[in-house]
């Protein structure tokens, strides 16, 4: 961490500039909302608002002015907001281990003599309430969304957006401005992060635009070209809507696919042909797709939710820090 990054309102805005640059590369190089890219935008979100945490206890504000409801009523709304987005993951944990609990009843049984029609019927059954599992899930998930206006104040672009007077951004030594800058970064952000670990509606991908000509720092053309490109991959894609992670539909679609695969075998498709060694490997290769698709869904939710629990005590322990910071001076 560059030490100026948390002391000076100039390195802080160069902080997000790097940093905003950083995840767009990152974005470009993975699978359009994977695991990877999302644990980065989530701890760009923690970093940030470590760092304005840090700040604040640098630039001399006056105790118990109005920057300090500011603070808290912005660590309000970041607790809110990631505490949804900590119960959608979360819920995906028991689709995980039904998916993997149904490659692991395949392990072993390959070969056609060994895999009875019976089993067959059996997987499709777990297949089945896989899927009526995902259904639900989604449907939790967009209801919690629904309203998305009320009730996360960051959606809207009013609330979002910078504040243009130089006087106000230059407000209490730059923190208003830093924090104004911090908003929209943390905007774009959850939003990001709901869309692609809740529920994304049609539209929503399309972001309100957060920039403004007098904002401090190059962040903004990053956050611009960020926004621009979500919503043209999910164009492209035809997403209508629901949970955009890359793991988690890789993963329905790894289940489809053995489904499909044993009903061709066993509910009347026949095995058009093939030999018994081809037809082994073929069904191997989707039993292995769907435990590697299921490990990696399993892996990364865990490891979100786990960042979650840090920043809500990186959140709490801000605040404290900063009450005591007041109370002190």
């Amino acid at each position: 961490m560059d030490p100026s990054s948390a002391t000076s309102v100039n390195g802080y805005y160069s902080f997000l500039n790097r940093s905003m640059d950083d995840l767009e590369r990152v974005y470009l190089s993975n699978n359009f909302m994977s695991v990877h890219f999302l644990q980065r935008a989530l701890c760009l979100l923690r970093t940030s608002h470590s760092h304005l945490t840090l700040l604040v206890q640098k630039l001399q504000l006056p105790v118990g002015d109005k920057w300090l409801d500011e603070y808290m009523d912005e660590s309000s709304k970041l607790w809110e907001a990631c505490l949804v987005i900590k119960t959608a993951v979360s819920s995906i944990e028991n689709f995980s281990s039904t998916g993997i609990s149904i490659a692991s009843t395949l392990d072993g049984h390959y070969h056609h003599r060994r895999l009875s029609p019976q089993l067959s019927r059996q997987v499709i059954r777990a297949i089945t309430g896989c899927r009526r599992e995902a259904i639900g899930i989604e449907e939790e998930n967009r209801a919690s969304m629904e309203n998305r206006d009320q009730r996360f104040p960051f959606w809207s672009e009013q609330t979002a957006a910078m504040e243009s007077s130089t006087k106000l951004q230059n407000g209490f030594s730059g923190f208003r401005g830093v924090l104004y800058a911090t908003r929209n970064v943390s905007s774009l952000l959850l939003m990001v992060l709901m869309n692609g670990l809740v529920y994304c509606f049609p539209g929503d991908a399309a972001l309100p635009q957060t920039q403004t000509q007098n904002q401090v720092g190059g962040f903004v053309g990053a956050m611009g070209r960020l926004q621009q490109r979500v919503a043209a991959e999910v164009g492209r894609m035809g997403v209508r809507k629901g949970m955009l992670m890359h793991e988690y539909r890789r993963s329905k679609a790894a289940l489809e696919e053995l489904k499909a695969e044993l009903e061709r075998r066993f509910c009347g498709g026949g095995g058009g042909g093939e030999s018994e060694e081809d037809g082994e490997r073929e069904l191997r290769e989707r039993v292995e797709n769907l435990k590697g698709c299921f490990g990696n869904l399993r892996n990364g939710t865990e490891s979100i939710v786990a960042q979650i629990d840090d920043l809500f005590e990186e959140i709490v322990e801000g605040r404290k820090k900063l009450l005591d910071f007041c109370s002190h001076r």
